[in-house]
């Protein structure tokens, strides 16, 4: 095996070492190689692979690789020819033994050494490896666990918003139980009316008095814990029925029966009518203050149906759509708010809004300047109101803004 460590030593030892391959493919592709690179020192070992060799493509590629290597065209595959031409020319030709016993162990020390060095290499690298792979894991422990801690945080939201929806479910049925309460208040109130007819006006007069204070009193607590603004357009719409009721209490008399019957059935229904217009604008409210634009569109919608001439709910419904980046019905809402109320700065100041957000400088201006005309206190929002950013330095706003 002598030739071999000697064939090492000179660089060789890689291509050579292939021919001991367990592939047939590796083998074959290997005497190629020794041929192509023309190893003469190889040529022993592949006579040694010629004798051992079963697989007939790789013999084929050992013969051509001896026959390209040494010259020789007539041995074939026949090994017995190769080793004679071996001990009688090829060893005399190929010289790879003359290398002192001492220096083939120097040489082979310092290969050995070399081997050493490259798998500490491989060792480092392998550690290296290991420390990027640690780091990893403990990278992706750590999003994992704040990821986690999202998961619990949205988790946390979504059981506040499940908190919310079931207050507003309660506000709801507190609602239509107060709603229900003045529906059977209002019969009693029909029943004790047709009563009344029955008596005589002196005695109508005085029960229209205290009609008038049992009224007030009992209107008052049904709807305290509505919303303010509704409270008022209630009372407004209750005071009427009521200035109402002592007019036509007062005309009472035997051939007027009917008529009262149906203008206070009339009045009813339209108290009824507006009931459900202060439900439905309430509604639409606290869903636009919980972040439910859509709900509440489709809420300020049916009002509009219910009632066309609602100013506020035109201008609420034109700021849904607003956020809703639908600039086009934005301003077809705040239109009919304005055609109802002409002097409402409000909806000016929402039109001027909406027509800063699509870029229509003239027509924001104009808006603008209405607004700012029935309130001055415009004047500081538009200076502070984002939809308005792009404009801040336009001389033209300045001078509006802050004349």
């Amino acid at each position: 095996m002598q030739w071999l460590l000697l064939l090492a030593l000179l660089g060789q030892s890689d291509e050579i070492s292939n021919l001991r391959d367990v592939s047939a493919t590796v083998r074959k592709n290997g005497c190629s190689t020794l041929a192509e690179k023309n190893v003469q020192p190889a040529i022993r070992a592949i006579i040694d692979l010629l004798n051992r060799e079963t697989d007939d493509s790789v013999r084929a590629a050992a013969v051509d690789a001896l026959e390209r290597l040494t010259g020789v065209k007539d041995n074939g595959p026949d090994y017995a020819k190769w080793q004679k031409w071996w001990e009688e020319v090829g060893q005399k030709t190929v010289h790879v033994a003359n290398v002192s016993e001492e220096r083939f162990r120097q040489q082979f020390d310092s290969a050995d050494e070399k081997a050493r060095e490259a798998k500490n290499t491989i060792r480092m690298l392998s550690v290296t490896v290991a420390i990027i792979a640690v780091a990893f894991v403990l990278v992706m422990i750590y999003f994992v666990g704040h990821v986690s801690s999202k998961l619990k945080e949205w988790k946390e939201l979504i059981r506040q918003a499940g908190v919310y929806v079931e207050e507003s479910q309660q506000i709801t049925k507190r609602t239509d139980r107060v709603l229900e309460e003045l529906e059977a208040k209002k019969l009693d109130i029909l029943e004790f009316v047709r009563k009344l007819k029955d008596e005589k006006e002196a005695e109508i007069e005085r029960f229209s008095d205290l009609l008038q204070q049992n009224t007030d009193h009992k209107l008052r607590e049904e709807v305290m814990g509505l919303r303010q603004k509704a409270e008022k357009e209630l009372e407004e719409t209750l005071g009427r029925l009521r200035q109402q009721i002592e007019v036509e209490v007062r005309r009472l008399g035997g051939d007027q029966k009917e008529k009262i019957d149906k203008d206070f059935k009339a009045q009813h229904e339209r108290f009824l009518k507006d009931v459900e217009a202060h439900t439905l604008f309430l509604q639409a409210s606290f869903a636009h203050s919980h972040g439910k634009p859509e709900e509440s569109l489709k809420l300020y919608r049916k009002l509009m149906a219910l009632k066309p001439d609602h100013q506020v709910g035109w201008e609420k419904m034109g700021t849904c759509y607003r956020e809703l980046q639908r600039y086009d019905e934005a301003l077809e809402a705040y239109q009919k708010a304005i055609e109802i109320d002409p002097n409402d700065p409000s909806s000016y100041y929402n039109m001027a809004a909406t027509y800063a957000r699509l870029r229509k400088r003239e027509k924001m201006l104009d808006t603008l300047n209405l607004a700012i005309k029935n309130d001055g206190e415009f004047k500081d929002e538009a200076l502070n109101d984002p939809a308005f950013r792009d404009y801040w330095n336009d001389p033209a706003f300045k001078d509006l803004a802050e004349a």
